[in-house]
């Protein structure tokens, strides 16, 4: 955690608050001695850091019609500050890639992490509940796609 401080707000993985367990005094790490603080981190502080790979998170479009509207996955960071996933799942959230706006949502507790993952990852929702059919399946461009590429000219 200490070396997550020290990066500060820019560097990535860094952290972007401190807070203090005793006094409650929240640090902003973009101003001030980093170092100082970094040195001062005791148990029960909270450090509030940057995304990380292979952090558990949910991810939903709304409106949430259905249970598959928000599902479980794990982080990759990537550069661009954009959110991205497999097309692959584009059926549950009925995504579009018209502009459509998506949420991200951060787990806290290492309980809330297990149970998302078992309940709401992809990998146990690959069904729809309705009918069975597959929910989670290679669908228009990508299907095309996988055929141009295995075509000899």
């Amino acid at each position: 955690m200490k070396q997550l401080v020290l990066n500060g707000t820019d560097l990535h993985p860094g952290a972007n608050f401190v807070e203090d367990k005793t006094s409650g005094l929240k640090t902003f790490l973009k101003y001030g001695n980093r170092k100082a603080v970094a040195g001062k981190l005791k148990n029960g502080d909270v450090v509030e850091r940057h995304l990380c790979n292979g952090d558990i998170v949910l991810f939903n479009r709304q409106p949430s019609l259905h249970k598959l509207s928000i599902m479980c996955h794990k982080a990759k960071v990537h550069k661009h500050r954009t959110l991205q996933f497999n097309e692959c799942v584009c059926t549950p959230y009925n995504a579009d890639f018209d502009g459509d706006e998506m949420n991200l949502h951060l787990l806290q507790t290492e309980e809330a992490k297990a149970e998302a993952s078992v309940l709401m990852g992809t990998k146990n929702n690959i069904l729809t509940p309705r009918n069975g059919e597959p929910l989670i399946a290679a669908i228009q461009d990508f299907i095309t796609g996988a055929y141009l590429l295995t075509q000899k000219d």
